[in-house]
């Protein structure tokens, strides 16, 4: 079976989103990840190591339609909560707290959208408010119970409490 193009643009949006964030602290735009995907065809294959060989070029782009741009960035979402759980089993306890503000802001994003957006997009909300949720329990964790567990064991209490949840949400 083949994937579809918007299976395929949302994982590109996530994955170059996710890669932008890492780098730069911030969300990647739809302009930014549309200007990403402009190539040039080269028609001259004798000409390849000429410089000449660009006259005979064409330019090819590919589009990311919004929707797309919206389901990869909450699929984003998703990586960054890993991303927060694996920083706290690492012993950094300030990238949690920077996520969850981030993931919190897309949140606030999201639910301007709400229901009037396309569907799929209203879907992935609820994914959304679980990876904020385990963030936000991760911060938490960390600022009440932080002193009390050490950081070596802060891991194990996240991976512990995040499968709880998930059990109870009936996600596996």
């Amino acid at each position: 079976m083949k994937p579809s193009r918007k299976l395929i643009s949302s994982e590109y949006v996530e994955a170059v989103s996710f890669q932008h964030f890492i780098r730069h602290r911030s969300l990647i735009s739809l302009e930014e990840v549309n200007s990403k995907l402009v190539f040039l065809k080269d028609h001259k294959a004798e000409d390849k190591d000429s410089c000449t060989g660009l006259q005979g070029a064409q330019v090819l782009t590919f589009q990311v339609t919004p929707t797309d741009y919206l389901l990869g960035i909450a699929d984003l979402t998703g990586e960054l909560m890993r991303m927060c759980i694996n920083s706290v089993g690492s012993g950094d306890i300030d990238t949690p707290f920077q996520l969850g503000q981030f993931l919190r802001e897309i949140h606030d994003g999201f639910s301007y959208i709400g229901n009037t957006g396309p569907y799929e997009v209203s879907k992935k909300l609820y994914t959304l408010k679980q990876s904020l949720g385990k963030v936000e329990d991760a911060c938490y964790t960390l600022r009440v119970r932080g002193s009390e567990i050490p950081k070596h064991m802060l891991a194990d209490v996240f991976t512990t409490r995040a499968a709880l949840i998930d059990t109870e949400d009936g996600v596996s």
